[in-house]
């Protein structure tokens, strides 16, 4: 029988903080739905510790790992049947390329990389059946932060735009290895059918783009002055003040050709 490969230390250019915590990861997995269902694509499995429970729930997996030596390991640990591992950066992954099919994702998101992964999930939302995913606590709050507040921003609106997403519970430090600074929420998200049906997707990241560039000023001094009237709104707010509903309006009035 081969040896058991030593457990591979932590990179910090990959911003590894490795779940450890048993209970947490058997809500992560139940939170996934039942076992028949799309395929589960597992984000950043790192040394498996989530990713052999969701083989044993759902029987087959994908697993996208960016760290070519954990890749290794996980190929030499689960076999080729229950267990595709992509070596590759998921921010580079066409996620509606994986199995052909949408998928639910879920994976324990490395923070350095977590808006990118949430901005991309958007603009690939056709491949997401669902997800379960954790963020950096800070992180989850924008995504459902509500108006008026300082954590709502662009990614709030444009995520909340495509997806419900719920915050199902938090983690502190304790739960990873090696601990991190900072708490994580595990989220829940659920595609909405009615996405970007009103409003198109480049004029609305145009416009919260304009809105959000100087968060201290005041809209008229980002946004022209005529669109923010045709569309109603007071140009003495602050972009973070305004609804999503009032972001759509305000998009659906964004000049054509306006860079995306």
């Amino acid at each position: 029988m081969a040896a058991k490969a030593a457990p591979l230390r932590p990179r910090k250019r990959f911003g590894q903080h490795f779940l450890v915590d048993p209970a947490a990861i058997r809500r992560i997995v139940g939170a996934l739905g039942p076992r028949d269902g799309p395929p589960v694509v597992e984000i950043g499995p790192g040394r498996g510790a989530l990713t052999a429970p969701l083989v044993e729930a759902f029987g087959r997996l994908t697993a996208i790992e960016i760290d070519r030596d954990l890749a290794a390991q996980l190929r030499d640990r689960f076999p080729a049947a229950s267990l595709m591992v992509v070596e590759a950066d998921i921010l580079e992954v066409p996620i509606e390329e994986v199995a052909g099919e949408p998928v639910r994702l879920v994976g324990n998101l490395p923070y350095n990389v977590s808006k990118p992964v949430a901005d991309k999930i958007v603009r690939e939302r056709a491949g997401v059946a669902s997800a379960v995913l954790m963020f950096q606590r800070e992180v989850a709050a924008r995504l459902t932060a509500l108006p008026g507040t300082r954590a709502f921003g662009p990614l709030t609106v444009l995520v909340g735009e495509a997806f419900r997403v719920e915050r199902l519970f938090d983690l502190g430090p304790a739960a990873f290895r090696p601990a991190p600074e900072v708490s994580s929420t595990v989220t829940r998200w659920t595609p909405r059918p009615e996405a970007f049906s009103s409003v198109s997707e480049g004029g609305l990241r145009a416009a919260l783009r304009a809105g959000f560039a100087h968060r201290r000023r005041t809209l008229r001094n980002n946004v022209p002055p005529g669109l923010l009237e045709d569309a109603g709104i007071d140009g003495g707010l602050r972009a973070e003040a305004l609804t999503p509903e009032d972001w759509r309006r305000l998009a659906k009035l964004w000049p054509l050709g306006s860079p995306r």
